[in-house]
């Protein structure tokens, strides 16, 4: 059920954005703001799915640690 409403959640969202860009033919913004949906697409999915990441927080506190 999660599942159906992220999904239900992304294409709502995907369609208010996507209308105003084919009809501007904004062709490079078209594909980046795919590729980046997608992508949290993917990672919220995961979250749903019970699958642990690790947050970019943690990422950049290792980075951090490294240099001072």
């Amino acid at each position: 059920m999660q599942t159906f409403l992220l999904i239900l959640l992304f294409v709502s969202i995907s369609f208010l954005d996507y209308r105003y860009m084919i009809k501007e033919k904004k062709r490079k913004i078209l594909v980046i703001y795919t590729i980046i949906l997608s992508v949290a697409f993917v990672i919220t999915e995961l979250h749903v799915l019970g699958y642990r990441l690790k947050g970019l927080n943690q990422f950049v506190s290792y980075i951090m640690d490294l240099f001072v």
